[in-house]
């Protein structure tokens, strides 16, 4: 055998050496979640008006026993974000303007908590950290017109609610 096939298979050997003690590595690791307690939104409470005189505006304040209520439970000391599609005009037998919106949203289904204007811009709240409940109340001011016909009117309030974090 020449010099250059010796060499040749040395180099074959310590290659196929070195390929055995260069063995690959592995490790691995877990993906874990927790999927938490998800929204629950009712509407408790329908904002009602009553009796309403033509050209006589009439309001509803949120501490008022006929405001509109909502109740939230979710996950407990969650943050989430509110926002309302309101009307701007209930509809009957003609067309009674609404507006003037009010809230108060507390996590104890009494009013008193943080008031803020309903709007479909976010509000931010925290769930209770031990019911996970949020109570909305919500107000507003009808302006019915001096010729307003008579009957009854409605219209559709409602309120979106997401987690934003915990």
């Amino acid at each position: 055998m020449n010099t250059a096939s010796k060499l040749s298979l040395a180099v074959l050997a310590l290659t196929l050496v070195g390929a055995s003690a260069a063995q690959a590595q592995s490790a691995n690791i877990t993906a874990t979640a927790t999927v938490l307690t998800p929204l629950t939104l009712t509407g408790t409470a329908n904002l009602a008006f009553g009796n309403v005189f033509p050209g006589i505006a009439k309001t509803v304040a949120v501490t008022d026993a006929t405001s509109g209520r909502f109740t939230i439970a979710g996950n407990p000391g969650s943050q989430v974000s509110m926002t309302f599609t309101l009307p701007a005009n209930l509809t009957g037998p003609g067309s009674l303007a609404i507006g003037t919106w009010t809230g108060d949203h507390n996590n104890t289904n009494t009013t008193g908590g943080t008031l803020f204007t309903p709007s479909g811009a976010a509000t931010l709240a925290t769930l209770d950290a031990g019911t996970g409940n949020r109570f909305l109340f919500i107000g507003a001011t009808v302006t019915p017109t001096v010729a307003q016909a008579a009957g009854a009117y409605s219209g559709t309030i409602t309120l979106n609610v997401v987690y934003t974090g915990l």
